[in-house]
């Protein structure tokens, strides 16, 4: 986010942020992250921890820091700046704060600590082969039995969800109701199965063959159990686009830098005022969706009952939005560059790879515009205050 737009405490924690990237976070470290097979080095994330980042998106009273979602927002802004690839997001946003909204005393005690020190981490399951990033859409079964539920079916590219300890799964149950159950890594019927995306972050895939729970943290009707879901997913969705904001500023400092650089006829190339023009126009971009990712931490930070629908629409507008700048920023970053701008070796080739995979993670912008038709239509428009 903008620096003269934060407070003491938030430029306080940029700093020390890009203290830590500067200092402990280079090339080398990333790429043994992007190789570890969980994709993620546990003394990184034990780091993350000890600097309380892990802790923020957890309330007080379960060793957080309960921290705002603008605050959440400016740390993971600062992380996609510097191409950090521990699954933050997916891990303490995603998968930390949903298991707080609905775990029972004894499993808060046993798992949101952990969370908090870096001992534990879990992932939500959120999706399914062809739900097209809808938490919704939800096929797998939990068939009540008398030792507990027995889950069928199987969840896809689960971030986060690599050398996770738990997971966070949905499913359906029988009377027209949704469960979340909580599926320890290891437990007999489950296979998870690794994939690699070409960003380099580890995913991995979910199949659970006749797998008995008896963690049940919710069950309910549909209209009690999905507001849950998507809400996670959508702080999820607005702490993923402010950490996309960081991966566009990252690769537009890149460029300038080039064109500052190179030269062409005896000057540099970032002297043509045609060159100036496309710069000014994504920087210009950069911040607008800079600025509307804090819009919508903040109407999530606001919320109160019944004001979902305002969260919803502001959440598909940002992602919808830095979508689609994600696409112009990779484009225009390649074009500038030329061939190189795609090379693997060379810095901003990691940096386009990330906003490809950033533009459609969580939903591209056809969904989310879509989405947030959807949600203008069902529901008068509401305003800010």
């Amino acid at each position: 986010m903008s620096e003269q737009t934060l407070n003491n405490h938030q430029n306080m924690l940029v700093d020390s942020v890009r203290k830590y990237i500067t200092r402990g976070y280079g090339a080398a470290v990333r790429q043994a992250s992007v190789a570890h097979p969980d994709g993620c080095l546990p003394e990184r994330w034990q780091q993350f921890a000890e600097f309380g980042w892990l802790a923020m998106p957890l309330p007080q009273a379960d060793d957080g820091l309960g921290s705002s979602l603008i605050d959440i927002c400016i740390l993971t802004e600062e992380f996609g700046r510097a191409l950090v690839n521990e699954p933050f997001v997916a891990s303490a946003v995603l998968g930390g704060m949903l298991l707080a909204d609905v775990a029972p005393a004894e499993l808060r005690a046993r798992w949101l600590p952990g969370i908090a020190d870096g001992s534990h981490r879990v992932a939500f399951a959120a999706w399914e082969p062809g739900s097209a990033f809808d938490v919704c859409a939800i096929a797998t079964t939990a068939q009540p039995g008398q030792q507990g539920f027995r889950l069928c079916g199987g969840k896809s590219l689960v971030l986060g969800g690599a050398g996770a300890g738990a997971y966070l799964v949905a499913a359906r149950v029988p009377g027209d109701e949704i469960g979340l159950f909580l599926v320890e890594a290891g437990t007999p019927g489950l296979t998870a199965t690794p994939h690699t995306l070409y960003d380099g972050q580890r995913v991995v895939h979910l199949t659970f063959d006749e797998l008995l729970s008896s963690l049940a943290l919710i069950v309910g009707t549909c209209d009690e159990v999905l507001p849950l879901l998507e809400r996670a997913t959508d702080r999820a969705i607005v702490a993923h686009c402010a950490e996309t904001v960081g991966v566009m500023a990252g690769a537009f400092e890149i460029t300038r830098e080039y064109l500052a650089t190179r030269k062409q006829f005896g000057r540099a190339i970032g002297t043509n005022q045609v060159i100036q023009h496309r710069m000014v126009d994504l920087l210009v971009e950069i911040e607008e969706a800079r600025a509307l990712t804090r819009v919508a931490a903040g109407v999530v930070d606001r919320e109160t009952a019944g004001e979902s629908a305002l969260r919803r629409r502001y959440s598909a507008a940002a992602k919808a939005f830095v979508a689609q700048t994600a696409k112009h920023v990779w484009e225009e970053s390649v074009q500038l560059h030329g061939a190189i701008g795609m090379t693997q070796e060379y810095l901003l080739g990691q940096f386009v790879k990330r906003l490809a995979a950033a533009s459609t993670l969580y939903g591209g912008a056809e969904q989310q515009l879509e989405r947030l038709a959807g949600v203008s239509l069902e529901s008068p428009l509401a305003t800010l205050g």
